[in-house]
């Protein structure tokens, strides 16, 4: 994929729009490079819904095989952590052009990264508010009542603290040359200065990919809701409704609906890459600009003139992509 490609000015709808482009033209390419991982994890969740959901076979079983259930469950939740970085590993390799294991190094380690940034604000987070709440009596309830305003701000903030690493992480991915750790001041900077499109593209997009997956996810739901309900009618004495074939039904129909739900959500990460390529290919225009607009005043101070004629300022960056579909990924 080549780079010029993504390092271009953009506004945050041709972000969203590049990205619908890319995925579309490309999409048998992402599926026959994905297909195994995701198959992976779709079982490892129908597994894991299985053991979840509520029903007297899986109690028993549960009660009568304690480390057994433990055991699958630790090994279910560990399959869809690898699973995931698997997957994304193999989306970015068709996006960045590098080796599978680098992108797997990469992806694992931004994994763990940021699961270590969320950990570490949560108990920042939750420490302040069980302080609060001891130094206002102690109860949680009230204290949400009485302080929703100041929770609302908090709540605020905090997003907004975390909107840069989007730039970040993707920055990371994508740039073999770059650092998380040693370059987090400069990029945690370059993300809040370029907060709006960030916050922007990522609303719409959570809405758009939002709304998809609901809707792709209206046959689990359903079934779940049926299972739970027919559960609590039997715990009240009520007969059995469910068919026998209903828990391979559970099991199928939610491996299908992981497998459809894992390619909407890979779209984000396109629209960020994007976002990425934008606010780099803006850095460069305005360091060009700087280093030109020094320049000439060199020159005319060398040629002892005390003013020079006004610039005309750049002009601004074509925010529309004029034809798409854009390069096929490897």
């Amino acid at each position: 994929m080549e780079k010029e490609m993504i390092y271009k000015s953009r506004g945050f709808s041709s972000c969203i729009n590049s990205a619908y482009h890319l995925m579309s033209a490309n999409m048998k390419g992402i599926i026959r490079s994905t297909w195994l991982p995701v198959l992976l994890m779709s079982l490892l969740c129908g597994m894991l819904v299985i053991l979840y959901v509520p029903n007297e076979k899986v109690v028993a079983f549960a009660l009568a095989n304690r480390g057994l259930y433990l055991t699958l469950i630790i090994v279910g939740v560990l399959g869809i952590l690898l699973c995931n970085v698997w997957l994304y590993s193999r989306l970015m390799s068709m996006l960045n052009d590098q080796p599978r294991l680098w992108n797997f190094k990469r992806v694992l380690l931004t994994f763990i990264y940021m699961l270590g940034i969320e950990l570490f604000v949560t108990l920042i987070i939750s420490a302040a508010f069980f302080l609060a709440i001891r130094a206002t009596g102690g109860n949680p309830l009230h204290f949400l009542i009485d302080n929703w305003l100041v929770v609302l701000i908090v709540f605020v903030l905090l997003v907004i603290a975390l909107l840069p690493f989007y730039y970040i992480v993707m920055r990371y991915l994508y740039d073999k040359e770059a650092s998380f750790w040693s370059d987090l001041p400069k990029t945690y900077e370059t993300g809040l200065r370029h907060l709006g499109i960030i916050f922007i593209t990522t609303l719409l997009t959570s809405i758009i990919v939002g709304v998809i997956a609901m809707v792709a996810s209206i046959p689990l739901g359903i079934l779940n809701i049926a299972n739970l309900l027919s559960f609590l009618g039997r715990l009240n004495g009520d007969p059995a409704t469910l068919p026998g074939y209903f828990q391979p039904l559970l099991f199928f129909t939610t491996v299908l609906v992981v497998m459809v739900t894992q390619y909407i959500y890979m779209f984000p990460i396109v629209v960020y890459l994007f976002i990425y390529g934008s606010i780099e290919k803006e850095k460069e225009e305005r360091h060009s600009w700087r280093d030109r607009d020094m320049e000439e005043r060199h020159s005319w101070r060398n040629r002892g003139m005390e003013e020079r004629p006004q610039d005309e300022s750049p002009s601004p960056s074509n925010d529309t992509d004029p034809h798409l579909p854009l390069q096929r990924l490897n």
